[in-house]
């Protein structure tokens, strides 16, 4: 119970923003996944590659760290899973955005045509953590070039329609955005009461 709170606790300190410490914690006590991601935070990606293959066999998410740190060094042999891209690139590239690594973010971006083989919602993928950090162009970048990928996607339609209307005050742009969203997911909850705003407006 008490390694359980303490767990949490180093793992909150390392999310958001405090590494000092972090890696020894993870490493003494056996979390061979969370102590390669401190490394790369602190620029020892081999000490990071070990760390991950310790974990290999007990950790999925230590593959898809062998594949990010293969991606930081612009040469991968490793194939990702549809899974792994859904469920750690976002908060991957949130946590090298929460510590400036924007050299890391670009040479995982160089991989995103990549990994979009794997999973075609890659793109909103990237776009959606632009967009929660409030990097709206490059955000918009990326949700442009999902759409070309992945058209079908309402959740993607609905956040190029909630930029439209909250950071570009274009209400026209938004409505059909929101209109597409909701034609290809009607009652889409979120879509209905944007629009709802809008027609209020107009």
């Amino acid at each position: 119970r008490f390694m359980t709170v303490e767990y949490e606790q180093i793992k909150e300190k390392f999310l958001s923003g405090k590494p000092d410490g972090c890696e020894t914690f993870f490493e003494k006590n056996g979390f061979y996944t969370e102590a390669g991601y401190c490394y790369i935070i602190l620029d020892e990606l081999e000490k990071a590659r070990d760390m991950f293959n310790r974990a290999l066999i007990s950790d999925i998410r230590a593959h898809w760290g062998l594949i990010l740190l293969q991606m930081l060094g612009g040469k991968v042999t490793l194939n990702p899973t549809y899974f792994e891209i859904r469920n750690f690139l976002e908060l991957d590239l949130s946590i090298f955005i929460r510590y400036y690594k924007a050299g890391y973010i670009n040479e995982i971006l160089k991989f995103a045509d990549f990994m979009a083989y794997y999973n075609p919602e890659c793109y909103k993928y990237i776009g959606r953590v632009f967009w929660a950090n409030n990097f709206i162009p490059a955000a918009m970048f990326f949700l442009r070039k999902a759409k070309d990928k992945y058209y079908n996607d309402p959740e993607l339609h609905y956040l190029i329609a909630y930029i439209a209307y909250h950071n570009d005050n274009d209400l026209k742009q938004s409505e059909k955005s929101l209109k597409t969203c909701l034609e290809i997911l009607p009652k889409y909850a979120p879509a209905e009461a944007l629009l709802r705003v809008i027609k209020n407006k107009s």
